[in-house]
């Protein structure tokens, strides 16, 4: 229970952070902090009991019931230690924002975000907008979700959920870190594709959800090369959420945040999710080599590159940001190393680390809130530093030193046991090449530790006494709230380096979930004998002061560009070049003329197809192939393709746009007729109205074009015969080589004799469509839905010449009278002509609509259903628009977007209400009174509105803005025929059709 009080108390703080916010400003950490530490102290029993030895308890939450699927969470040492930092770290910052941002009230919701972090030389930070809050508790959440779980689904969840809310924090300081935060999400969801793809693996190969059981399965010996797969998969995604080399690039960027949030996320959690990670899978990976090459050789790479790109940064939060890519390389390193005693050394670091990277982080906003400026430069030139701060620079001292590894703070103690686990490697040379290069990143580490504590508080430039432009002369007071929630992780390395007891049965307990089996026991002590390790720390401080000594001359030599690039840059060119290849392949369709469109897809095709042949002849040849399935040859299908081809033909030969229509027109009909006498009703009956709708929307396109078709130039001409030529014949082998020469599958045959007993229904189509695989039905119904939204936005953004330049709204009615006389001899008067079907669709309306409402009723065991029903239902919105004599809306301008909104509502919350009655993905079915009822009824009626609006939204967009054959002016919405009042007097004025003619 105490389980589940931790994981509540940060949702009830994701739920109240955003009226508390909105109540208390800045002052709303406060109680989220409250909530935080009540959601520590809820997790501490269970600490207890696993720390000791113990099993730590199990709570299980209904999630998918109908698949069995629950939201299982375990206390185990490795989830319960990184929540108690999560939590603990977590409530410290929180208590910190609310001294940290200006006390002006937060900006309003929607607006540019009210607080951005101050570059080196600004002011204070202004107030965080009422997202902040919001964020950090959403972030926490995801990340108790990540470690306290044991269900793979919910660990990808909450993984995607820190990243998110990590991007999302970071855009908070603004448009200038919109950069940086689109490079952090590309990095981060690179590592989770993999990390899903992992999953995948793990699920499918040990066939459960549970991480527990999965890790504990037989498949990581059963399968060697799946493993090594899944390790390699894992590795990325550990390297891309801990910054490592090649992703290393996004930690500093994310610098661009408040600078709480750089010590929550990127110093305390989001970067140890992937720390977390690679612990809880150790024990799969243990005797994989290429996992401990990995993360052995790029921990330790990324420890020193980092720790040489920190040495030369004179901003204080890149400089920590560069040394925290750097000290995650230490712990990556060490759980690569893969015995008990290292991944418990690892977790010693990162307790450490978490401390004393948080602590610093702050304490640099402590160090920018009195001086207003990070800048290592302009801090030089202002003197007294030390005297004025003194708390800051007593834990920043403390701080730096725990990070460095000197004693006795339990920086040193967590960083001997790392050495200690790369000297136990066993593999001879390559021991000693770790054991030098880990000697080269603490160096490093100590350099850059040194200018950390000098630059902020002890370095002058005494060649001005001028204090920087634009910062204050003096040091400025700073909240003791602020001063002391940041030093308090920073000192709190000293007394734990002294009180080690406790910590002893934590390793012990988190080295046996980590390799089960262990027998390792632990003995933390600041002194243990002379030996290798003592020798390296000697080494390294030697050195390390040495290097702190020679600082300036250092500074100079590393002031400039080590590479001719830095990993944003790359990932910004990788960026560009891969918009510019989509923008190449674009371009092949990049065109309003619709012989580029289908052309490219007539080429493939055609590509296709002679790849096709060349496989089929290279197996074989013909003879290979299966035999036809009998019944095929019959005499209507000789006569329908006689038809088509006519059809086909006399498009070929016409440059009238409406006799192609009625040609086409006349191609659908015959397929339709053909899927008639096949026994395909509802196929044939959805064929039937999408060539009667398709006929309209045809002729509505055709009034704004040209009556005519240009006669192509001769070498268009030949090279669309020779297109039609090989798409011709490309259709009619895949056609003779792929259908009709197999049986039903058994898929087919599944469905056809288990849909009743299943569903209740007759309709095998309509059943599919709307249960078997209702989740694709729905996800081609948004599609459906927004891109006719889409659409509908597009052309309303165009302005009518570009659409018919000589006979649209924007051409006076004047300009128009002079119309071909042809034109009225053909159509005569439209109120006269339009008086029988205005008569006709008072009969044919409720006709259609009833046999709509039937269709729709009928369709879950006769031919019918949704779909069907909704394009009946729109030929009689359609015959009612072909009834008016004027051109008018059918309805108001939103009621089409609506109704496709009603629709897609409709059909979601069918898949929503399944999900809370416990049949996720499978339709609720009831009797009453003697009536077979499905919620897949109410699905398939989010299909008919979805349709039906969407055909209203193209009658209301294509029907307007044309005059009709006997010259009328459309009806604007407005219902006015009188012209626009802004236009100029002269578009107004008759004029002179006679003279104008003869011009």
């Amino acid at each position: 229970m105490t389980l589940l009080l931790g994981i509540g108390a940060s949702a009830l703080a994701t739920g109240l952070a955003w009226p508390l916010s909105r109540l208390m400003g800045r002052q709303a950490g406060w109680p989220l902090a409250i909530l935080y530490i009540a959601g520590f102290a809820a997790l501490v029993p269970e600490a207890r009991t696993v720390f000791s030895g113990g099993t730590g308890s199990t709570a299980s939450i209904p999630w998918v019931p109908a698949r069995g699927w629950d939201a299982v969470f375990i206390a185990e040492p490795i989830g319960i230690f990184f929540a108690l930092i999560t939590l603990g770290i977590g409530a410290i910052v929180l208590v910190y924002s609310t001294a940290y941002f200006d006390k002006t009230a937060p900006a309003e919701a929607g607006t540019i975000p009210a607080h951005t972090e101050p570059p080196p030389g600004t002011p204070l930070a202004k107030a965080p907008g009422y997202a902040f809050y919001q964020l950090i508790a959403v972030f926490t959440f995801g990340m108790l979700l990540l470690v306290l779980t044991d269900s793979l689904a919910v660990l990808y969840v909450g993984w995607e959920l820190t990243s998110l809310a990590s991007f999302a924090l970071i855009l908070t300081s603004g448009r200038p870190a919109f950069a940086s935060a689109m490079r952090t999400l590309s990095a981060t969801f690179a590592g989770g594709l993999a990390l899903l793809a992992a999953i995948a693996l793990v699920w499918m190969y040990s066939g459960t959800d549970r991480i527990s059981e999965a890790l504990a399965g037989p498949m990581w010996s059963d399968e060697p090369q799946i493993a090594a797969l899944i390790a390699v998969l894992v590795a990325v995604a550990v390297f891309s959420k801990s910054a490592q080399w090649p992703f290393h690039y996004w930690l500093p960027g994310a610098m661009a945040a408040a600078t709480p949030v750089s010590a929550y996320l990127h110093a305390a959690a989001v970067v140890k999710a992937g720390i977390f990670l690679a612990m809880r899978f150790s024990p799969a990976f243990a005797d994989i080599s290429l996992w401990r090459t990995l993360l052995i050789s790029f921990g330790l790479g990324t420890a020193i590159m980092a720790a040489i790109f920190a040495l030369q940064k004179f901003d204080l939060k890149q400089l920590m940001a560069y040394s925290t890519v750097s000290q995650l390389g230490w712990i990556i390193a060490a759980i690569g190393v893969g015995t008990d005693a290292a991944l418990a050394a690892a977790a010693l670091h990162t307790l450490a680390h978490a401390l004393f990277k948080s602590g610093l982080f702050m304490l640099i906003g402590v160090v920018d809130h009195a001086t207003h400026t990070r800048d290592i430069r302009e801090l030089r030139r202002i003197p007294g530093r030390i005297r004025k701060l003194p708390v800051a620079f007593v834990a920043t001292l403390v701080g730096a030193a725990g990070m460095a590894g000197i004693p006795p703070l339990l920086g040193f103690v967590s960083k001997e046991s790392m050495l200690t686990a790369f000297s136990s490697l066993d593999d001879g040379g390559g021991r000693w090449i770790v054991l030098a290069a880990a000697t080269v990143g603490a160096i490093g580490t100590f350099a850059y530790c040194a200018r950390i504590v000098l630059a902020a508080f002890v370095d002058e430039d005494r060649s001005t006494s001028k204090a920087p432009e634009g910062a204050a002369a003096s040091i400025h007071k700073v909240s003791p709230v602020l001063l002391w929630a940041a030093a308090i992780p920073a000192l709190v390395g000293l007394p734990l380096a002294f009180w080690m007891a406790p910590l002893d049965g934590f390793l012990d307990a988190f080295a046996a979930a980590a390799i089960p089996g262990s027998h390792y026991h632990s003995h933390l002590a600041l002194w243990h004998g002379f030996g290798i390790e003592i020798a390296i720390t000697s080494v390294v401080i030697v050195v390390g002061a040495l290097l702190a000594w020679w600082r300036r001359p250092i500074e100079r030599a590393l002031n400039r560009p080590l590479l001719p690039f830095d990993g944003a840059g790359a990932s910004d060119a990788l960026d560009r070049e891969v918009t510019l290849a989509g923008a190449a392949l674009a371009k092949l369709t990049d065109s309003d003329s619709p012989a580029r469109h289908v052309g490219a897809l007539l080429a493939t095709m055609c590509g296709l197809a002679v790849i096709g042949l060349l496989a089929m002849f290279g197996s074989g040849g013909p003879a290979m192939l299966p035999p036809l399935q009998p019944n095929l040859s019959r005499v209507s299908d000789v006569v329908l393709l006689l038809a088509i081809v006519v059809a086909v033909i006399g498009m070929c030969v016409t440059r009238s746009r409406v006799a192609t229509v009625v040609l086409l027109s006349a191609v659908g009909i015959s397929v339709t007729v053909q899927m008639f006498s096949l026994g395909a009703p509802d196929v044939g009956l959805t064929q039937l109205m999408v060539e009667a709708i398709t006929v309209i929307v045809f002729l509505l396109v055709l009034r704004r074009l040209p009556t005519h078709f240009r006669r192509p130039s001769r070498g268009r001409h030949s090279a669309g015969l020779v297109m039609a030529a090989l798409v011709g014949v490309g259709a009619t082998v895949g056609t003779l080589v792929l259908t009709s020469r197999r049986e039903r599958s058994d898929l087919g045959e599944y469905l056809l004799a288990n849909t009743e007993e299943i569903s209740g229904g007759h309709n095998v189509v309509n059943v599919i469509l709307v249960e078997f695989r209702a989740l694709d039905t729905f996800g081609e119904l948004s599609v459906l839905g927004m891109a006719g939204i889409a659409i509908a936005a597009v052309i309303a953004s165009m302005r009518g010449r570009y659409l018919d330049p000589g006979d649209s709204l924007e051409t006076p009615f004047t300009e128009l009278e002079g119309r071909p006389e042809r034109v009225r001899r053909a159509f005569g008067d439209v109120r006269r002509n339009t008086v029988p079907l205005r008569l006709v669709v008072w009969f044919a309306a409720p006709v259609l609509m009833a046999v709509a409402a039937l269709l729709f009723w009928r369709g879950h065991s006769k031919p019918g259903g949704g779909f069907i029903a909704a394009l009946v239902a729109s030929a009689a919105v359609a015959l009612i628009y072909l009834s008016r004599d004027t051109d008018r809306p059918l309805t108001r301008q939103n009621t089409p977007s609506v109704v496709i909104g009603i629709g897609l509502l409709l059909a979601g919350g069918t898949g929503v209400a399944g999900y809370l009655w416990g049949t996720f993905l499978e339709p609720r079915h009831w009797e009453v009174a003697g009536i077979a009822l499905s919620s897949s009824l109410v699905f398939d009626l989010g299909v008919s509105f979805a349709v039906l609006g969407l055909v209203m939204l193209t009658i209301n967009l294509l029907g307007m803005g044309r005059l009709r054959p006997n010259g009328e002016e459309p009806a604007r919405e407005s219902e006015s025929t009188a012209p626009d009042d802004d236009r100029p007097e002269e578009a107004t004025r008759p004029r002179d059709t006679e003279k104008e003619a003869a011009e």
